[in-house]
């Protein structure tokens, strides 16, 4: 960051927000993941093949552009957990694939459900091991700051990932009781992946990843969020408290404006870092989560197809109107940082952060 005033370092911005205390600028963290990768010279498939690859390709761009040092590590994110229960998994690679997906999904029947059950050896299923791995090097690479190292999706996301998204929708409507069955099970395996990561590791330090796309309104509506997800999530959050995670890193990802009463009403962290998309006003994150750190939202499109000057004026507009959100405020986008963004549009949205995050 040449030319930049100097302050606090990026690891005391976090602390402060995370303290409840006002840092000296608003801090940046764009989700990058696979454009770290990409910019430190590699492909987007090195992103989930590599994990040392992944992690130091991350701390290097926070060192390049002056980011917060908040470490994501490489897993099936809506991929998950497809493998840990016998289907497959499409691993992203070329310019036009940028996270895993789901090619079969291991339920493919009613009594596949019925006969769901946690692998005994539940360290060693799926894609665990490689995460665990990732969780470990991420917190020897950085001792300090946070860790987003547990993926701990919502029912929708999980239960997507085992049945399909059609399927699941259908269920809702014709099959409610199997809909229910299968929360249960993703819930009780979920608290079962927490409750392991929790006995190897200091989970004050990792961030459980919580909230996704498939509770959206474009997809369910707010009386079935309320029906379906609610109770579970509100178990599932509430156990990773219990077990020692102190924040969590929410993303409600895309038209959840509806849902965000429901929301509320989880556990999200002390605080929690509220991650939205350009479809929910960060005024509403701060109504609706008042004591916890807003995040976003600018749109991730305008970085990969505008220009520098248009990116640096969107990114300067959002700094100005939400930098005194109550519960304190970080520069993001809403969503992951697109892989192949050209490096002077990241460097453009990174630069106004500078120029106008500044608190006097």
């Amino acid at each position: 960051m040449t030319g930049s005033k100097q302050g606090m370092s990026e690891l005391e911005r976090l602390e402060a927000l995370l303290n409840r205390q006002r840092p000296d600028r608003v801090p940046l963290w764009p989700l990058s993941l696979g454009y770290s990768v990409v910019n430190a010279g590699y492909t987007i498939t090195d992103v989930y093949s590599d994990v040392k690859v992944s992690i130091d390709a991350q701390m290097w761009a926070y060192e390049q552009y002056g980011w917060l040092p908040i470490v994501v590590i490489p897993g099936p994110l809506a991929a998950w957990p497809a493998l840990e229960f016998g289907g497959d998994v499409k691993w992203p690679e070329g310019d036009f694939s940028q996270a895993p997906t789901v090619s079969r999904h291991p339920v493919q029947s009613d009594e596949d459900i019925l006969n769901l059950k946690i692998p005994d050896n539940l360290e060693g299923a799926g894609t665990i091991p490689v995460m665990l791995a990732s969780v470990a090097y991420a917190l020897e690479r950085q001792p300090k700051g946070l860790v987003v190292g547990l993926l701990g999706i919502g029912p929708m996301e999980t239960g997507r990932a085992l049945i399909g998204i059609e399927k699941l929708c259908r269920m809702m409507y014709k099959k409610p009781e199997l809909v229910h069955k299968t929360f249960r099970f993703v819930t009780d395996f979920q608290i079962a992946v927490a409750r392991l990561w929790a006995e190897k590791f200091d989970p004050a330090r990792i961030c459980p990843f919580v909230g996704g796309p498939t509770h959206s309104n474009q997809v369910i509506s707010p009386k079935m969020f309320k029906e379906f997800c609610l109770p579970y999530l509100k178990e599932q959050h509430a156990a990773y408290r219990e077990m020692g995670y102190r924040h969590f890193f929410f993303h409600p990802c895309g038209e959840q404006n509806e849902n965000l009463p429901f929301w509320a009403e989880v556990e999200m962290g002390d605080p929690g870092i509220i991650s939205v998309g350009h479809e929910i006003d960060l005024a509403r994150v701060a109504e609706f989560f008042p004591d916890h750190i807003a995040l976003g939202n600018l749109e991730p499109a305008i970085v990969q197809a505008q220009r520098p000057h248009e990116i640096y004026e969107a990114t300067r507009d959002l700094v100005v109107e939400h930098k005194d959100i109550p519960g304190g405020y970080i520069f993001s986008l809403g969503c992951e940082l697109p892989p192949m963004a050209p490096a002077g549009s990241v460097w453009a949205m990174t630069k106004a952060v500078n120029d106008f995050g500044w608190y006097e």
